[in-house]
């Protein structure tokens, strides 16, 4: 539910999920659930996530977007620099497909919004 807003906020801090599951105290496969949405996450948890990120509860779980303040970034590690250009391409690379599926559902509602319109068409003329 909170997964992608938490992904993106983590990406941006140049964290890892190691880093972020240990400070919250669980593992990184739990930890990666949750950003994947596949784990239910308890206000508890989502209140340390938070913590973590420097925003409020409230921030992620809202559906609007959080501003983003670059300063808490860790950039001590050129590991964590290498984790965080690879998580934000493989991000970048889930955002590109998604943007091409929803691509194509819209190709197919124009091809259909255009069979009707042509049958309709066919229809007011015959009358």
């Amino acid at each position: 539910m909170y997964g992608n807003k938490i992904r993106i906020i983590r990406l941006s801090r140049g964290m890892t999920q190691e880093f972020v599951a240990q400070k919250i105290g669980t593992t990184q496969h739990a930890y990666s659930k949750i950003e994947n949405d596949n784990l239910k996450i308890s206000d508890e948890t989502l209140s340390k996530i938070a913590k973590v990120f420097g925003v409020s509860m409230e921030d992620l779980k809202s559906p609007e977007p959080v501003i983003i303040n670059f300063h808490n970034r860790i950039q001590n590690s050129s590991k964590n620099k290498e984790d965080f250009i690879c998580s934000s391409e493989q991000l970048l690379t889930q955002l590109s497909q998604q943007l091409k599926e929803k691509d194509k559902q819209i190709e197919m509602l124009l091809n259909h919004l255009s069979e009707q319109s042509i049958q309709l068409k066919t229809l007011i003329g015959k009358n």
